[in-house]
Order: C-alpha cells, then sequence, then structure tokens
C-alpha cells in the first residue's frame, strides 16, 4: 500500500483493515516524514484559529468538486498529486480535507436515526405532481399558453405512481390579503400591555403600605401615639381590679411637699400617680384612719430587683414599711430612671461577713487588691481529661513504671484523666484539649506546648504552671442566665511567680503564650527574667492579676505583656515591642491548622509513633529517619520533654539541619529551667564529643552578649570557627554572628570549604577594620526577631 496523505487520513480516521493499519504503522516507524506530517495533521485539527480556504476567487484551488473526488478516490494519478501538494503547502487546506473526511467518516460509519412516525408520514405524502415540482423548483407559477399545455402535458395517470389516480387539476388559487408586519414580530419583542407593567409595582406599593401600617400600629414600638387615648382605661381597669392598693403613702407626700409638686416639670402619669392625684382632693381621713391605712398589707407585691437574691442576703426585707421614715419627694421620684436599681440600705454594723459579702457582690470596691500567695498543700481540684484533637499527646509518667525513669514520657493518643501534678505535652504538630466540665472551661494546648495541672490553691479553684508554648482559655458559652454571668476563674503558674485569669463573661475566649529566653553568658542562673510573654484576649473581658496585687482588665481585641520587666516597669503594652494589628488566628475558638502542608506532616508523624510507647525509646530512633521533616518533629518532641542526653546525640549523629537547629534551640532553652543544668550539659556532651570539641560546643550554646561582640579576641574566635570541621560549631556560631551584629551576610554552614573561607575572610577584614565585630561607638543594633538560619 502506498504511503499517501489520502492514506495517513484514512489511517487516522480508523477506516482501513487491521493488515492495513499494521503495515502503515510500520512504515510510520521507518519514516519520519510520515511521523512528522502524521503529529502535523493532528495538530492542524486541534487549532481552532484556521480559517477556511475560500470558494471562489485566485485562492480557491483546489476547486470543491476536486476535492469530494480525492476524497471518494476517483481521481486521476496525476491529479491526485496536485491536491496532495496544494493541502501540503497550506495549513488551511490540509485541515479542511482532514476534516471533512474525519465528519464523513462520522456520519456515513454510523446509520442515522429516523423517528418512525416522521418516515411514515413522508411516506403517506406520496410522490408530488410535476406542476408542483416545477413551482418549486422555480419559486413562482409561470402562466401557459393552450399551446405549451398541449405539448407539455403530463404523463398518463397509469404510469404515475400516485395513490389517487385521478389528475390533479390546475386551479385558480384566489389572491390572499398580506399578512400584516406586526404577527411576524416575535411575542418577546412586541410591547407588553400596560397593566401588565403596573402589575409588579403595584404589588410592591401595596406590601410596601401594609407593612407600614402594622409596623406603625404597633403600640409596645410607638407607645406615645396611643397614651391618649388608653390614659382612663389604664385608671379605670386599675380602680376596678386593685382595689386595695395602698394610698396612705401618696397622702402623706400630699400634705408635705406640695411646692415642689406644682414646680415640677410634666411628666407621663402612670396608673399609681394616677391613683395619688385622684386620691389627693379626697384627704378628709382623720390620723388614725390614714396610719391604719399605712399599716395595710398591699394587694400585690412590686416587682423585685434585677439583684433580688444579692439584696435579700445583705439585708432582711420588713414585712411592713415603716411609717417614720421620710419619703423622697415627688419630684425626684418622677424624674428617676424606671431602669435604675434601687440601692438597699445597708446596716451600720462592722460585721465582717456583712463586710465580706458586700465586697463579693461589688457593692463596694476593696480598698487595695488582696495579694495572691500559693496553696500550703496541694487540694483536691475539680476533675479534668484530656484528648488530642488530631494525633498524639504526651504524658510524663509515674515511678511505677519499670522501663522509664524519672523523666520519661509516654505517648498516649486516647482520652485520658489527669490528676493533680500531672505533667502533659502536645508535641509539634499536634493539638490537645484538656476539658473540665465542673468549671465550665477548656484549655486547648496548641502544638509545642507543656504544661501541669495544679491543684486547689488561693487563687482559684484549678490552675495550671506553664513550661513553654501557647494555651487558649475558652468558657463555656451560651448561657444567658444573669445570675451565673461570671466566667471561671483559673490560676497560672510561671517559674515561682502565680497569676490569676478571671474570665469576666462566658464567651471569653483569650489565650496565654510563654516563650524561655535563651542565656547569653556562660553560668547564667535562672531569674525572674527568664521568660517572655503574652496574653491575647479574642472575645469578652479578661482580668488579670499578679502575684503583687496589681489587677489589669483587657478588652477583646487588645493584648498585655507578660514578662516580669515590662509589669514590673508597669509596660503593658510596651512601645518597643511591634503591636499585632489583630489577635493571632491561634487564639480563635476552634482555629486548626488545615492546611496541606500541617496535614502532610500529622499524617507522616502519626505513621511513626504507636500508643503506650516511651519518648526515651522511639523518639530518638525517629530522628535518624530520612525524612528531615520527620527527624525534625522528633527533635521537637525530645526538646519539649527535656530530654537534654538525646538531644547531644542528635548534635553528634543526625545529619538534617532542620534536626540540629531544633536540637540547639531546645538546649538553650532547657539551660535556664534549673542550676544544675549546666553541669548535666557538660558531662552529657564529654560523653559524646572529644574534650577539645565538648569545651566548644559548651561555650556556644551558653551564648554571648553584646559586650563579646566589642571583644577583639571573642569576636575573632567567632570568625575563626566559620571554617570549622563540625558543622554544629559552624551553624552556631554564624546564628550568633547574625545576632550580635544583626547584619545578613551570604554564609551556609553547608556550602564548600572554600565558599567559606571567602565569607570568612570578609569578616577578618571587617574585625581588623573596626577592631571587633562590633564598633563600640556604634549603637547596639536590634537582633531580627527570627535570625537568618544557614
Amino acid at each position: 500500500m502506498r504511503l499517501t496523505l489520502r492514506t495517513l487520513i484514512a489511517y487516522l480516521d480508523d477506516v482501513l483493515e487491521p493488515s492495513q493499519i499494521k503495515e502503515i504503522g510500520k512504515k510510520l516507524e521507518e519514516s519520519s516524514y510520515a511521523s512528522s506530517l502524521v503529529e502535523r495533521i493532528k495538530d492542524v485539527l486541534r487549532r481552532r484559529r484556521l480559517t477556511a480556504p475560500e470558494v471562489e476567487g485566485p485562492g480557491s484551488n483546489p476547486d470543491p468538486n476536486t476535492v469530494a473526488e480525492y476524497l471518494d478516490n476517483t481521481l486521476t494519478p496525476e491529479s491526485v498529486a496536485d491536491v496532495e501538494k496544494i493541502c501540503l503547502n497550506s495549513d488551511v487546506n490540509l485541515v479542511e480535507v482532514a476534516a471533512s473526511h474525519q465528519i464523513l467518516t462520522l456520519v456515513l460509519g454510523e446509520p442515522a436515526t429516523i423517528n418512525p412516525d416522521t418516515r411514515d408520514r413522508i411516506y403517506a405524502l406520496g410522490p408530488a405532481p410535476a406542476v408542483a415540482q416545477s413551482e418549486t423548483a422555480a419559486g413562482t407559477t409561470v402562466p401557459q399558453t393552450p399551446a405549451s399545455d398541449s405539448s407539455m402535458a403530463p404523463q398518463p395517470a397509469a404510469s404515475s405512481p400516485l395513490r389517487n389516480p385521478t389528475p390533479v387539476k390546475q386551479q385558480t388559487m384566489p389572491a390572499e390579503e398580506p399578512e400584516p408586519f406586526s404577527s411576524r414580530i416575535p411575542d418577546y419583542l412586541k410591547t407588553k400591555p400596560l397593566w401588565k407593567r403596573i402589575t409588579p409595582y403595584f404589588l410592591v406599593i401595596l406590601a410596601a403600605v401594609v407593612w407600614a401600617g402594622l409596623f406603625f400600629g404597633d403600640s409596645t414600638l410607638f407607645p406615645n401615639l396611643f397614651s391618649e387615648g388608653d390614659k382612663s382605661n389604664q385608671v379605670a381597669s386599675t380602680d376596678i381590679d386593685n382595689p386595695e392598693v395602698d394610698l396612705g403613702a401618696p397622702q402623706v407626700i400630699n400634705n408635705l411637699e406640695t411646692t415642689p409638686q406644682q414646680n415640677a416639670p410634666a411628666v407621663p402619669a402612670t396608673n399609681t400617680e394616677a391613683d395619688e392625684k385622684t386620691a389627693a382632693p379626697e384627704q378628709t381621713e382623720p390620723a388614725g384612719e390614714s396610719v391604719a391605712m399605712n399599716t395595710k398589707p398591699p394587694a400585690f407585691d412590686p416587682p423585685p430587683p434585677a439583684d433580688a437574691e444579692t439584696a435579700s442576703t445583705t439585708k432582711p426585707v420588713p414585712e411592713t414599711p415603716p411609717v417614720t421614715e421620710s419619703l423622697p419627694s415627688p419630684a425626684t421620684t418622677e424624674t428617676a430612671p424606671q431602669t435604675a436599681k434601687p440601692e438597699p440600705v445597708q446596716p451600720a454594723s462592722t460585721d465582717s461577713e456583712t463586710v465580706a459579702m458586700n465586697a463579693s457582690n461589688g457593692k463596694a470596691p476593696a480598698p487595695a487588691p488582696p495579694k495572691i500567695e500559693m496553696a500550703d498543700a496541694v487540694e483536691k481540684a475539680p476533675a479534668a481529661q484530656i484528648e488530642s484533637e488530631d494525633g498524639f499527646f504526651l504524658e510524663r509518667v509515674d515511678n511505677k513504671h519499670e522501663l522509664a525513669d524519672k523523666n520519661d514520657w509516654v505517648i498516649l493518643s486516647k482520652v485520658s484523666p489527669i490528676q493533680v501534678g500531672s505533667t502533659v505535652a502536645s508535641p509539634e504538630p499536634f493539638t490537645a484539649r484538656i476539658n473540665i466540665p465542673e468549671a465550665l472551661c477548656k484549655v486547648v494546648l496548641l502544638p509545642g506546648t507543656a504544661v501541669t495541672y495544679r491543684g486547689k490553691n488561693k487563687a482559684a479553684d484549678m490552675g495550671f504552671q506553664i513550661q513553654e508554648g501557647r494555651i487558649r482559655i475558652e468558657a463555656s458559652r451560651g448561657l444567658n442566665d444573669a445570675r451565673d454571668a461570671a466566667g471561671p476563674v483559673l490560676s497560672i503558674i510561671i517559674n515561682d511567680e502565680l497569676w490569676r485569669v478571671d474570665l469576666v463573661t462566658r464567651d471569653s475566649v483569650c489565650g496565654i503564650q510563654i516563650v524561655p529566653v535563651q542565656p547569653h553568658q556562660p553560668g547564667q542562673t535562672p531569674d525572674a527574667d527568664n521568660y517572655t510573654g503574652m496574653l491575647y484576649v479574642h472575645s469578652g473581658m479578661i482580668r488579670f492579676s499578679d502575684g503583687k496585687g496589681k489587677v489589669q482588665t483587657i478588652d477583646a481585641g487588645h493584648w498585655m505583656s507578660l514578662t516580669a520587666g515590662d509589669r514590673a516597669r508597669e509596660l503593658i503594652n510596651p512601645s518597643n515591642q511591634p503591636k499585632p494589628l489583630r489577635v493571632p488566628h491561634w487564639v480563635e475558638p476552634d482555629y486548626k491548622d488545615n492546611s496541606y502542608l500541617s496535614r502532610r506532616l500529622i499524617a507522616a508523624f502519626t505513621k511513626e509513633l504507636k500508643d503506650g510507647q516511651l519518648v526515651s525509646l522511639t523518639m530518638p530512633a525517629i530522628t535518624k529517619d530520612l525524612k528531615p521533616n520527620v527527624s525534625d518533629l522528633a527533635t521537637k518532641s525530645l526538646a519539649l520533654t527535656n530530654r537534654y542526653q538525646e538531644l547531644v546525640k542528635v548534635l553528634n549523629q543526625v545529619d538534617h539541619h532542620e534536626s540540629r537547629i531544633a536540637a540547639i534551640d531546645g538546649l538553650r532553652n532547657w539551660l535556664l529551667r534549673d542550676p544544675e543544668n549546666g553541669t548535666l550539659l557538660a558531662e552529657s556532651l564529654q560523653n559524646q564529643f572529644s574534650p577539645q570539641m565538648a569545651e566548644i560546643l559548651e561555650r556556644l550554646l551558653w551564648g554571648f552578649q553584646p559586650e563579646d561582640a566589642q571583644d577583639r579576641f571573642i569576636s575573632g574566635r567567632l570568625v575563626e570557627w566559620l571554617e570549622h570541621s563540625n558543622v554544629v560549631v559552624r551553624e552556631l556560631a554564624f546564628n550568633h554572628i547574625n545576632k550580635l551584629t544583626g547584619r545578613t551576610v551570604d554564609y551556609s554552614a553547608i556550602a564548600t570549604p572554600t565558599q567559606r573561607r571567602a565569607t570568612a575572610r570578609r569578616w577578618y577584614s571587617h574585625i581588623e577594620k573596626n577592631g571587633s565585630l562590633l564598633d563600640p561607638q556604634e549603637a547596639t543594633p536590634a537582633s531580627p526577631d527570627k535570625p537568618v538560619l544557614p
């Protein structure tokens, strides 16, 4: 078979025999030109902006009839060559031929579906007469002469396959009146009648009038419109329904105070005031009868104030009102707002219980807020349970565990109750939740948080000691009872400080963030400034009390600094720290990181963990995983649980940069948690490294302060360590140089020795010029929030 253009088009449309398809496939493999032509045909068929060839004119070659014969394979070989040459030189003609062949293949390859009813109807019509055919072909009826009628007479009826054997007579159709133009206009273009256009507007106006009538006719919304007509009815109904209303007190008011009442401004009278005005002219009873009416109990009790329960506990209400007490003037009674709460008269006594009760009810502010003190002994705390929202959480094991030491942790995934003194943690990237049903409170541990559940103390009925991380405290919402409007009270312990956090309302949500401060000189001892903290309020109101009796109130959308230095200088919102434009996302209720990266980290880390395993036996093996992100998460879990020995092993044995940085941060955060941690770090470094290497790493882990950057010897040592053979030394040295100087340098601890040497020379030149890394005359640069890691 010849490999022509028509053959390739037929091959693409799959109309050849299997043997022919196989033969053409072999030829396409052998001929690169044919393969490229096939790809060109497919490409032009996919292109949408190709125009159709011209039918007439100079660009109309080839003729459409010639193309049809080419597709039918009825052209001579010479004409076939001409057509194929034109198609190969023009994409427009090529796509026309290929597309026409494809359409004919689809049409002729599948039989057309005809409706049976349509087929029967066409057959029932029969063939059209010759005159009708000629009229249809000509488009108009041409009158014929008698001679032409005889010469062009139709064939006999016997030769015509008509169903009706009678010949069709030509009839003259009467002239019809021309159809009006309006009848040929579609309905959607015609103008609608007036009533159809007005009806929608009329319905809208009618609905507005009905709504306005219902709205302005409501007496509860507009009482002034109906007060004049209902005043007499209200007075009459009061006289009939309550015949025993006490009128003695208003008589005394009218007898004693008449001038103020005349000068008082006009106020709409209530039912009781109308009765007083009605009974005022009839004061003819003797004094004894007036006293008797005053001592008569009323027919109904007035509604109690909003704080009736509080008032009842502070002062008992007598059964009969005393007659000798002076009553307020009518002017004062009328001008007082109706929503004001009556202040109960406090008894003139110095009883300690009464004073304490008044202070608790907020009637009289305390002269000075009491200091918050730690409890002498741990008391019983509300029952609490912890669960993980998306994976696992950690809990410190007790001494009864056979394989665990005193600082070991266990991995859990099921809901577990926690007792007083239990330490739990939520490692990255998991989130844990502590539910306290009795306190109507929920505490959420964000990833990278470790806390200890404390018992009842003098500050609150429950509390938490935060080691590091972020917690979100959510009060139970949805309670509308005014008597139970206050939220829970928690105590927060940081180092030796005890704070109290009052969630004033039931919808209060706040977040606390505690970040450990890393050391900056060897032998630094822990103090009150070894952490920085922030308190964010998402909703409601929070009242924060520190251990020295200072109270701060934070509203929704605000924040305050919890750092000891800021609170000592009364810098609640210090100006040297950037104030957030809004509360962070993790403070929002029901916040959860649903990003793609977070889901992948959770899925990858969950595969490596099992319920009930110990951290000391599981996490060190995961740190050696080939995946850097999994190894990093395991290292951060060791840092969160204070497993310093395993962190030192990570510095010596793990090749992942992310894991080494996590181990360095974990060790530096752990150093200031106990004065003995420095000695433990030195012993652990001696066990893993050589004495010289252990000494260098210990000095780098303790850190440096700005004064060290002004020393020529220390500056030279830091730059010298940029070329050290150990990658941990290089990373620590670069981080310290970046923090001390605040200058970004193109340096990588994992670069080639030549590249590291070039960077070190630039720093040597800087030291030779200025005498040290930081010129003493220069101001101390502000260290970046996040140091540039190599």
